[in-house]
């Protein structure tokens, strides 16, 4: 019997202390920057690697009316030692909209992406180094 009641008893804190925090979480969600990935503002324990960890983004329009976009982080391709694996590009809800892998045995960090010219709002370009982590730039797209 008592050992019945502690079986109920574990299971009922384990399902309480799950349930607990996500909704802990719904109602207070922190600023992920700084933590999940960087920006210039919030660099966090990497403030001395934003210049060459920050993507710089561009736009500009083609013939055609699309947007062509270029993506560059400022970093060397260092081999597997120290390199930029990707960039990835999101639109103004952070929804997936292209991403570019590099070879850091061949690859300089830098991608172009087409969009449509009616793209308006803000455009987000990712860049993940495999030694300082995620980083995180915005352009406003007119």
């Amino acid at each position: 019997m008592q050992r019945r009641n502690f079986l109920l008893g574990s299971a009922a804190v384990a399902t309480t202390s799950l349930l607990l925090p996500l909704g802990q979480q719904a109602v207070a969600a922190p600023s992920p920057a700084g933590g999940l990935y960087y920006t210039a503002d919030q660099p966090g324990r990497w403030a001395a690697k934003v210049e060459s960890h920050l993507p710089q983004i561009t736009a500009e329009s083609t013939a055609s009316g699309e947007r062509k976009i270029s993506v560059v982080t400022d970093h060397g391709q260092h081999g597997y030692k120290h390199y930029i694996v990707k960039h990835q590009l999101l639109d103004s809800d952070y929804r997936f909209i292209a991403e570019t892998l590099f070879d850091p045995t061949q690859d300089e960090a830098m991608s172009h992406y087409l969009l449509p010219a009616n793209y308006r709002g803000r455009l987000y370009a990712l860049s993940l180094c495999n030694k300082h982590d995620l980083w995180l730039n915005m352009i406003e797209i007119t």
